[in-house]
């Protein structure tokens, strides 16, 4: 047995608890009996369904992030790196043995709803969508582990509060589709079979159930990625990679025209640029990170630079790479681009935009200082974008793209087919600007040994 599940199980197991969960869960039953004697299978089934989703979803979310806080404020994670296990093992052991006990009460749960559900209607339906309930769980629990340990600074315990925020996140993305599915069309005549997601006419549950197989499955790469990380086990960020097409795919069977050409290709660039923000505010990107990097190109392999790479480069060319290729497939004779002519210069604004916030944030986490650069990257980013276009908006509108060039979409409201010219050339100031501040910013922290090795 994985030696980190069977240590897992000790701690959360023991006769006690187990004889407590199945009383009280039998005490409850009970109470619903007693209070529903009319109907009582469609109450136990309602009422363990929802115990079901109380025990795994809530307890068990608790359980799982509570078990990464708890090695940082007990300082194991030294011994947790001496280990043989692999990221792999190590991964699934706590991903499963942590909440051990919030399942089995769950699964207990499971069994009466289904056990009440026997007589009733629709009975394979329902143990479907028990299904759907438990294997989303697992990737709920998978995607809050995977996030704790991304954000997690073993020298601080104050990171624990990222994790927290993002659980409604994680917790949205969970839910997202299954609330794209209900609501998608509900006046259309074949709404049970709801065939939205890629076309497919398959039933809700059954849809359901593929999303959160795929997100179970995009959760324990991600899982596996971020255990990798914090043991120490470094590797090229396939992976991350991967995880970003991966949940763009996804999101795009959601798409009103899915398809393999240009819709798919906008859906994968936006999922990317969103991706190349989250990468860049929750990893570290300070100077000791690109030092490695450029030491590690001028003296090590090639792979030695992509193991030591921030995620957020990778996320931002895989973008560009996306938006290449939807010029190539047609992205401006989708149905898309005619409803919005200007669709394709918008996404390649965006591109330039992520660009130039990048370089912003790089400008303050490249100080020779130890406070963290989100607060003053955020701050810039509001005034720079609008509250001067805001100022200037009303005396000089021209002027507003200069400083802002997405209000170049003001334009496209008053029947323009592009931005314009004014914002194109605001970008490209900006982002000259940034570079050479970010060139100084590095050249001016850069060590005294290092600058006069240089003049020598």
């Amino acid at each position: 047995m994985n030696p980190e599940f069977k240590r897992n199980l000790w701690l959360e197991m023991s006769p006690t608890r187990l004889a407590i969960m199945p009383g009280v869960l039998a005490l409850i039953g009970l109470l619903v009996y007693v209070l529903n004697p009319d109907d009582p299978q469609r109450s136990l089934f309602v009422a363990f369904s929802v115990l079901f989703v109380g025990l795994t979803v809530g307890w068990g979310s608790l359980l799982v992030v509570s078990s990464i806080n708890n090695e940082v404020s007990e300082r194991t994670w030294d011994q947790q790196r001496l280990s043989a296990l692999s990221p792999w093992d190590m991964a699934w052991g706590k991903l499963f043995g942590s909440a051990a006990y919030a399942w089995y009460g769950g699964l207990l749960c499971a069994f009466v709803a289904v056990v009440a559900a026997l007589s009733g209607p629709a009975f394979w339906s329902r143990c479907v969508w028990l299904l759907v309930g438990a294997v989303g769980t697992v990737a709920l629990h998978a995607w809050l582990m995977a996030s704790r340990l991304h954000t997690l600074d073993i020298r601080s315990e104050k990171a624990s509060g990222m994790a927290g925020r993002l659980f409604g996140v994680f917790l949205v993305l969970q839910t997202l589709p299954v609330i794209f599915m209900v609501l998608r069309d509900p006046s259309s005549p074949d709404r049970e079979g709801l065939g939205s997601w890629w076309g497919w006419g398959l039933p809700l549950s059954i849809q359901s159930l593929l999303v959160a197989l795929l997100l179970l499955a995009l959760g324990l790469l991600a899982l596996w990625r971020s255990m990798g990380k914090q043991l120490m086990v470094r590797g090229v960020p396939w992976a991350w990679a991967l995880g970003v097409l991966g949940l763009g795919w996804v999101i795009a069977g959601f798409m009103p025209a899915p398809g393999w050409g240009a819709p798919l290709w906008m859906t994968l660039a936006c999922t990317a640029l969103a991706s190349t923000y989250g990468a860049l505010f929750t990893e570290s990107n300070n100077r000791l990170v690109w030092q490695a990097v450029l030491y590690h190109r001028a003296h090590s392999p090639a792979r030695r630079v992509w193991q030591a790479l921030p995620l957020w480069p990778v996320s931002w060319a895989l973008a560009a790479v996306c938006l290449v290729a939807y010029s190539l497939t047609g992205g401006a004779a989708s149905e898309a681009a005619r409803d919005v002519p200007a669709l394709e210069g918008l996404m390649w604004m965006a591109l330039l935009h992520t660009l130039r916030d990048c370089g912003i944030y790089h400008f303050f986490a490249l100080r020779n200082t130890s406070r963290k650069p989100t607060a003053m990257t955020l701050l810039t980013l509001f005034v720079l974008g609008v509250v001067l276009p805001a100022l200037v908006a009303s005396a000089a509108p021209g002027l507003a793209p200069w400083l802002e060039p997405f209000f170049g979409v003001k334009a496209l409201a008053m029947g323009e087919e592009s931005l314009g010219a004014s914002a194109w050339l605001g970008m490209a100031l900006h982002l000259v600007v940034v570079a050479g501040l970010v060139a100084w910013r590095w050249s001016a922290g850069a060590p005294a040994a290092l600058r006069s090795a240089r003049a020598d």
